[in-house]
């Protein structure tokens, strides 16, 4: 069987925002005099992924707001991610290069002037191999009429919830009005509605990221793969592709002396009526005192991203019932990898037509060849929160060896996988368990914002993907400026 989706599969599970976990605060308490600069701004943006980036140009160009960025890392973009080729100089978008058409994505890359055009389909022979054992499966993938039969009628079931999920969680029902639907554990939901034929693209397209995909709940499998998705995939829809490193140029550009980029918080004092943070520089060392009205924090909400805000107990008992997956993609290469060939991860139990026999946490979910004439091929490891990147390219390179073992792929070369280019995306999709849901969390979690002057986005309050994050940023804005 050939795909077209395929090579936009991977790019679209990547996140939206920016991985920014910041190192311990110092044992003693920072006086203000340590700071060898001050800045006083209206609101200081931590974490420039997507949706911090977003939210700066909203705020500094539109709104007339003074901003300051703060991130770790010493570029804007959080997970987007290009490989140049040496030999050849060619990029290869190995993070995020694609967007669904939704909100204000198309009207933001026009603003910048970055070009887009459709997702290009490049058809890629699929092979099941269970990535357990490297031996192949013989799956048969469901038939284009049965799985377009599942997804309308996955669209039907879901659409009805989409004002609950989109572009965040703003309009959540109380928590005797959740729909019974959005609590239940997926595979639960794919066997009531009868939709597994639809399950695998599902699953290969974004819904890998949630983890355990069958015993994630339904409401955040449909923060991975929703009502736009589906219709994107119904043909009701499209999924284009900008140059993704222009775009976080001209971003970056614009922002200029307002980024303060390869820096971490350090210390901070946060209150209803102004905030001061310590902003390390990891080169030099020196301190920089940000003063800000209102403080908008864009990283995920783990214990040790928070380290250097002092939550109190309100936010404590938020953040603390939260779990998430990690995921990591690279680019890797070796002669016995084939080209124009994505090699899916299934495994064993799947054959011939189990779709809800999927692998689960820590896996590779597949190697696709990037095209290109190249010899690169994007892997995407998902794993429990501990999923490291020593232990994540250690999967994927026995994954590789033991389908060479098996004679799945052939012998010769290396003996291990040139790993090329790596990008560990951290934290993704947040979730709280369907006990928490019930008691009222997301409105718990929703109260936060404005909570101590302090503001959030990213993909623990809206969703891992730009174009609803910056749907979610438009509505947080207005709030925050109220």
């Amino acid at each position: 069987m050939t795909t077209a989706a395929l090579s936009i599969a991977a790019s679209l599970l990547a996140a939206a925002s920016a991985v920014a976990a910041t190192p311990s605060p110092p044992s003693q308490v920072l006086p203000a005099s340590a700071a060898q600069h001050t800045i006083n701004v209206d609101v200081a943006i931590v974490g420039a992924g997507a949706g911090g980036a977003y939210a700066a140009i909203r705020l500094k160009e539109d709104l007339g707001k003074s901003i300051a960025m703060i991130d770790k890392s010493s570029r804007l973009g959080g997970h987007v991610s290009t490989f140049d080729e040496p030999s050849t100089g060619k990029p290869f978008d190995f993070g995020v290069n694609s967007y669904n058409d939704y909100g204000p994505a198309k009207d933001f890359f026009n603003r910048l002037g970055i070009s887009f055009s459709v997702a290009p389909r490049v058809a890629l022979t699929q092979r099941f191999v269970d990535f357990q054992t490297g031996r192949p499966v013989a799956y048969e993938p469901s038939s284009n009429q049965d799985r377009t039969a599942a997804l309308q009628k996955f669209l039907a079931v879901t659409e009805p919830y989409e004002k609950f999920l989109l572009p965040g969680y703003w309009n959540f029902p109380q928590p005797r009005d959740i729909p019974e639907d959005l609590l239940l554990p997926f595979a639960q939901f794919v066997n009531k509605y009868n939709i597994s034929a639809c399950v695998n693209q599902v699953f290969e397209v974004t819904g890998m990221g949630v983890g355990d995909f069958q015993n994630s709940l339904t409401m955040y499998v449909l923060s991975a793969f929703g009502p736009p998705m589906i219709r994107t995939f119904l043909g009701n829809g499209t999924i284009f592709t900008p140059d993704s490193r222009r775009n976080i140029e001209k971003i970056q550009a614009r922002l200029g002396s307002d980024l303060l980029l390869g820096s971490t918080v350090i210390q901070s004092e946060r209150a209803d009526n102004g905030h001061m943070l310590w902003v390390e520089n990891g080169s030099t060392g020196r301190y920089t005192l940000v003063k800000a009205k209102k403080l908008l924090i864009s990283i995920q909400p783990t214990k040790q991203n928070m380290e250097p805000f002092k939550l109190d107990r309100t936010e404590k008992a938020v953040f603390d019932k939260l779990e998430h997956s990690v995921v990591h993609c690279g680019i890797v290469a070796h002669p016995s990898l084939p080209v124009d060939v994505s090699i899916v991860n299934i495994p064993a139990a799947g054959a011939p037509t189990n779709y809800m026999a999927l692998p689960k946490p820590d896996f590779n979910a597949r190697f696709d060849y990037m095209g290109g004439n190249s010899t690169n091929w994007r892997v995407l490891m998902v794993g429990k929160k501990n999923l490291d990147k020593d232990k994540a390219q250690g999967i994927v390179n026995k994954n590789f060896e033991d389908m060479v073992k098996r004679g799945t792929l052939p012998s010769g070369g290396p003996a291990n996988l040139e790993i090329k280019a790596w990008s560990e995306h951290g934290a993704m999709h947040m979730h709280a368990p369907a006990s928490e849901i019930r008691y009222g969390f997301i409105q718990k979690q929703y109260a936060l914002q404005g909570h101590k002057g302090t503001w959030w986005t990213g993909g623990a309050f809206s969703h891992q993907f730009q174009a609803v994050l910056w749907a979610f940023d438009d509505i947080l804005i207005t709030k925050m400026l109220a």
